[in-house]
């Protein structure tokens, strides 16, 4: 039986989810990463993933508009993480699509001697990599102050010459009332990823929103956020955050925003996040940052675009 140091790169899960979720044995990862650059810069708030992003945060919040959103950057542990999304309005519903990729790059492969019990081995020459991949496509409708969405994602991950497969769907609603934005979802529900002789569950999210209406003062604006969610058998993050933006000349508009967690499970994950944004017309470029402790931090960038200038929504 051969192995691969391939798997010393599992280290990441640390900083991903709590420890005690190794232990669960929770598949596709990268659906648990933050997906949109904005969002990341405070918390995961699913608040901020507005525009196409919003597909993979339950597709309920997909904007009106063409709209288009990516992101990249480094993970912990010298990975890659990416995403794309597309939303457009087809019919009087929303169609959206997107990939979500995480590379965890190569190592060299070994054959494990058995004198040692497997803790050193021969190296064949050979060099072996990991990586997880999701799609996802999704549909949402807007009736007045509600909206609702659904979305079915199908992920891969593969660990050098084993591979294994699982689809989820996620179902999301929110509600617009007097500026307070209010939003549900739950994410990556489904069947179980097979990956050699183990067999896990998906990272099954269950989200609570909220946020309020943006308070302004001469070219300035701030607003609040506030999320709990609950990933099963892995414990719960509770965060509160804010978002202060200032007009500028010319059209251009600067955004910072953060967060703060109190987090149920042990994790090298940072209880804090920053970001912000550069905008102009329809264009956007997101900055996040995110410390891992002893394994450093995390640093990402997204640009987003839409065919026309957002309405002033509270979310």
């Amino acid at each position: 039986m051969r192995f691969s140091g391939i798997f010393g790169l599992a280290v990441v899960l640390v900083g991903v989810l709590p420890l005690r979720a190794l232990h669960a044995q929770r598949a596709g990862v990268v659906l648990a990463l933050p997906a949109s650059a904005a969002a990341a810069g405070a918390g995961d708030a699913a608040a901020f993933a507005t525009g196409a992003s919003a597909l993979f945060y339950g597709s309920h919040g997909l904007p009106v508009e063409h709209a288009v959103a990516a992101s990249a950057g480094s993970w912990i542990g010298g990975a890659q993480f990416s995403t794309l999304a597309l939303s457009m309005p087809f019919r009087g519903v929303i169609l959206g699509a997107g990939m979500q990729v995480l590379d965890y790059g190569s190592a060299d492969e070994m054959i494990p001697d058995p004198l040692t019990g497997g803790a050193r081995g021969t190296a064949t020459g050979d060099r072996v990599g990991a990586s997880e991949f999701a799609l996802t496509a999704g549909v949402a409708r807007h009736l007045g102050a509600w909206r609702a969405g659904t979305a079915a994602t199908y992920v891969s991950q593969q660990v050098a010459d084993v591979s294994g497969h699982a689809a989820g769907i996620d179902v999301g609603a929110g509600v617009t009332l007097r500026g307070w934005d209010l939003s549900v979802a739950a994410q990556h529900l489904g069947g179980m990823l097979q990956l050699g002789m183990v067999s896990s569950p998906l990272v099954r999210t269950y989200r609570g929103a909220a946020s309020s209406p943006a308070w302004r003062a001469a070219r300035a604006s701030w607003r609040a956020v506030g999320e709990y969610r609950s990933v099963d058998g892995e414990g719960t993050v509770a965060l509160a955050g804010g978002e202060g933006a200032w007009d500028g000349a010319a059209g251009w508009r600067l955004s910072v925003r953060a967060a703060a967690a109190a987090q149920s499970a042990e994790t090298v994950r940072a209880p804090w996040s920053a970001g912000g944004s550069a905008s102009r017309g329809g264009w956007s470029l997101d900055y996040a940052y995110q410390g891992f402790g002893a394994l450093g931090a995390v640093h990402r960038m997204g640009v987003t675009w839409h065919s026309r200038v957002a309405r002033a929504l509270s979310r």
